[in-house]
């Protein structure tokens, strides 16, 4: 990876050791711009552990933090991660970046994107993703004039000093996906299962239950970025949810049915709020039901349940995502009062073919 000097500024990866800095560096940045994490926001939040994680990113090829460096100061910062499963992973969500207030307008936004694009196409990527204020005119300058282009706006992104304000997603892609694109597909429920379903939270406990589900599921129809050989072992599974169902901002409802001795999951719908305090009003959803037990209502009972803990939150929207080829979830999404917010094209290769990806929201 290329270190680029312009006069006095290096532009370089972050080490675990430069993390004091850069959390100060982020800090002051918070405090100079509107469009970045509540001043204070990121020490509290985001810094403790920033060492470990920085570590495992730069060991595991999964994500990179750039710096910009001039008189032995952190002027300016981008991070960036790659998608986290094999069908995502050439794809670059860039996370963070920000530029000290005295440094903009000279080149150190350019230079952080050359690093991280050079970056992105060392792992082989074929796509860089960002979001970014509407209102931030120097920002959309910066990301225009670096290929970057605008796939749809995201309304209500941010409530900013009590005002509600729109984001844009944008794209670059760094190479073209030669594959076909998936045609719409229509997929006719399985077997039918009659045995009877009852719905109650997730529990740690369900570890095994869910790790099942999950590689049942992804097995079954060509609609999902996540494959069976990406569910992590039980051990693994059980270890996040002791952390994740702590979480106040989080639902999780299973649909239950009997096997044997014992029950499996047949459907589960999970919901998260955004994690940024400037976008709590605003949750990710996700339901999903074995093919065996389509049209039998699960997945409406689902939907209903997180729509009532989405109003008991006060959210203002709800946000899922999938592909365009599905046309079974995109007329359910419509059903429950969602619509289409944008798509972006080529996302994924999934069994061979070139997927879109569709964001669709539900205002509450």
């Amino acid at each position: 990876m290329r270190k680029v000097k312009q006069n006095d500024l290096t532009v370089r990866r972050a080490a675990p050791a430069d993390v004091p800095a850069l959390d100060q560096a982020i800090a002051r940045i918070d405090e100079e711009t509107e469009f970045l994490a509540k001043p204070g926001e990121y020490l509290r939040r985001w810094a403790p552990g920033f060492a470990e994680r920085l570590k495992e990113l730069n060991e595991k090829g999964t994500g990179a933090y750039f710096l910009a460096v001039a008189g032995g100061e952190v002027i300016g910062f981008l991070g960036a991660y790659a998608g986290p499963v094999e069908r995502t992973r050439g794809v670059v969500y860039i996370a963070h970046v920000g530029v000290r207030e005295k440094w903009r307008g000279r080149g150190v936004g350019a230079a952080l994107f050359a690093a991280i694009e050079d970056w992105a196409r060392a792992q082989r990527a074929w796509r860089l993703d960002l979001r970014v204020d509407t209102k931030n005119a120097r920002g959309l300058a910066l990301y225009k004039k670096r290929g970057f282009a605008v796939e749809g706006r995201i309304v209500d992104g941010a409530l900013r000093e009590g005002v509600w304000c729109d984001h844009f997603l944008m794209a670059k892609a760094l190479r073209p996906l030669a594959e076909l694109a998936w045609e719409p597909l229509e997929l006719e429920s399985g077997e039918r299962a009659r045995d009877e379903v009852s719905f109650r939270p997730l529990r740690v406990e369900d570890a095994g239950l869910l790790r099942a589900f999950q590689r049942t599921l992804l097995g079954e129809t060509p609609f999902l970025l996540t494959q069976p050989q990406d569910v992590p072992d039980e051990a693994a599974v059980t270890k996040a949810l002791g952390e994740s169902l702590k979480e106040p901002g989080r639902f999780d409802l299973v649909a239950v049915a009997g096997h044997g001795d014992g029950e499996r999951i047949v459907g589960h719908a999970n919901a998260e709020r955004e994690a940024g305090t400037r976008m709590r009003h605003n949750a990710y959803l996700s339901t999903h039901v074995l093919r065996d037990y389509w049209r039998r209502g699960i997945g409406r009972r689902l939907a209903a349940e997180v729509d009532a803990w989405a109003r008991e939150q006060r959210l203002r929207r709800i946000t899922g995502l999938m592909q365009a080829h599905n046309t079974r979830a995109l007329r359910f999404a419509t059903a429950w009062g969602f619509r289409q917010e944008l798509v972006s094209p080529r996302y994924a290769v999934v069994e061979g073919k070139a997927v879109d990806r569709v964001r669709v929201v539900k205002f509450l």
